[in-house]
């Protein structure tokens, strides 16, 4: 098993009097930040109406980490973010190309729709710790990015509006977490990886060598049959 820290990470929202499917798929936040320590709406999706219409707000949070150093097939990856307070959404992993695509950009209101959406990077967790580490695992998608990118981008979004595309109706969907920026590393965001290991070649040599041990005896035995019945019809 092995680790890596997230190098960045922040969240962008967008808040405003629109139409949900605008709100949803607009290229641009209202607000960014990769220096926070922590936040109670890191990830969040909400609906009010009013005399003006209705306001939506979208929360999302992102994570850089650098993957140059992986080149060997992963069998296994877990993304570890430490939660906080709020805890009443289902959310859910996805690619994403920003902080320039490479980390080497500062999260910018830009970035509010740098996501795939076709792109799951784990299942919907429907279930978010306030005071400790929750475990996303992550898929095949996200361990073949791992070992060819030298940039593995997260986002972390609510799954069954944000995700889904599925307007909320007057309600609230929160959790809260720590980012890169938190003093130490005692609740950074961070992955388990696992290398997969090839075959033994102990294991594979006495395979071969039983296989071979086979072969030559039951070829000597065709050969010595032949022989003895030669030998017998003369």
């Amino acid at each position: 098993m092995a680790t890596v820290y997230a190098g960045n990470s922040g969240r962008v929202y967008r808040y405003v009097s629109e139409t949900w499917s605008s709100i949803r798929n607009n290229s641009t936040g209202s607000s960014a930040s990769d220096s926070l320590g922590s936040n109670t709406q890191a990830v969040r999706v909400f609906h009010t109406s009013g005399r003006g219409g209705d306001t939506f707000q979208i929360n999302r949070s992102f994570f850089y980490f650098d993957t140059s150093g992986i080149t060997g097939t992963l069998s296994d990856a877990t993304l570890k973010i430490y939660g906080l307070t709020n805890g009443t959404a289902d959310i859910i992993a996805v690619k994403s190309d920003a902080f320039g695509g490479d980390g080497g950009t500062a999260l910018s209101t830009a970035d509010y729709n740098n996501l795939d959406f076709s792109t799951a990077y784990s299942a919907e967790l429907a279930t978010w710790s306030t005071s400790g580490y929750n475990d996303i695992t992550l898929n095949a998608t996200a361990l073949t990015d791992m070992k060819n990118n030298d940039a593995f981008i997260v986002c972390v979004i609510e799954h069954d509006h944000d995700y889904a595309d599925s307007a909320p109706s007057g309600a609230a969907y929160n959790v809260g977490m720590f980012y890169h920026d938190y003093s130490g590393t005692s609740r950074d965001p961070y992955i388990d990886y696992t290398v997969s290991t090839g075959p033994v070649m102990g294991k594979v040599n006495s395979v071969t060598d039983g296989n071979i041990d086979k072969v030559n005896n039951q070829r000597n035995a065709v050969e010595l049959g032949k022989i003895n019945g030669i030998t017998d019809t003369d």
